[in-house]
């Protein structure tokens, strides 16, 4: 039996489309249900985007609701739910965990990341070797797991280049802390940090620092990251802890995310002064 697969920017995206051909022939979920033979909870999973419908489910849909299939909206549709069987690179790796290998699936979608991290350098940034040395103190402890952790963090960093068209806007916000922190050896720790500066460079990207003496804040707990998706998808919040990944989606919640993002920018160094406090960390590695 597959394995259950949380919905993703295109499958709500089609969800949604659905729905709203449902809506415009005043038909309930219930009436949809009885057209097509099927349950009304699979109608409300599929408008939710949780169950990924094939072609031929769209196709069966679109001829129940009368929708000409064969052209237009229709034949749009159809090709995006082909485009739904399509697996994400991120999924061709059977060691990452759903719910993270969920987050990579949005944030190849997204239009702008904002993500504040207290202890490490975040991942879209992180170089190799640093990469390499954070994940082998973490859960993994077989080489060919993180192995293929590493290079899954480098191909989501493809995300920032040419490589996708436009790039996802990077604003994140580290701390002094992160700067300091042991994770390899001084040359892994000096090449971060020129990576950083390097890579902060980008037109897309931002990076600020969040000093020592800016003292306590809002986000003493924890990072997270909040996602801006495109075509009217709805933000989504995510938090890391110890127990595993969490999703926010409530407007509320992504609320108290954005509302303590922008604390945190109020406190931080400009990019220009963030820059500098990098270099000064860097040359004093020696």
């Amino acid at each position: 039996m597959a394995g259950f697969t949380p919905p993703t920017p295109r499958s709500r995206r089609l969800g949604r489309e659905l729905r709203r051909l449902r809506e415009e022939r005043s038909l309930t979920q219930g009436d949809a249900a009885k057209l097509l033979k099927c349950s009304q909870q699979r109608i409300a999973r599929i408008e939710s985007g949780d169950i990924k419908p094939r072609p031929r489910d769209v196709l069966e849909i679109l001829v129940a609701y009368d929708v000409p299939h064969d052209e237009g909206h229709g034949l749009a549709l159809r090709s995006m739910a082909e485009q739904l069987r399509e697996p994400g690179w991120w999924q061709r790796l059977n060691t990452l965990p759903a719910r993270y290998a969920t987050f990579i699936a949005y944030e190849a979608e997204a239009v702008e990341l904002r993500e504040f991290q207290p202890t490490l350098i975040p991942g879209l940034i992180q170089t190799r070797a640093y990469a390499e040395s954070v994940i082998r103190i973490g859960r993994e402890t077989d080489q060919e797991e993180i192995t293929q952790r590493v290079e899954a963090r480098l191909k989501r960093q493809e995300v920032l280049t040419a490589a996708r068209q436009p790039p996802l806007r990077l604003h994140a916000i580290i701390t002094e802390q992160s700067l300091m922190l042991e994770v390899g050896d001084a040359d892994v720790r000096r090449e971060q940090l020129d990576h950083i500066i390097e890579v902060s460079a980008l037109p897309n990207v931002t990076v600020q620092v969040l000093t020592l003496a800016a003292g306590a804040h809002l986000a003493v707990h924890g990072g997270f990251d909040v996602l801006t998706l495109a075509d009217g998808d709805p933000p989504l919040g995510y938090i890391e802890t110890l127990a595993g990944e969490l999703f926010l989606e409530s407007p509320g919640e992504i609320r108290r995310l954005t509302g303590v993002f922008d604390h945190l920018l109020s406190l931080t160094l400009s990019p220009r002064e963030s820059t500098r406090l990098i270099q000064e960390k860097k040359d004093g590695l020696g």
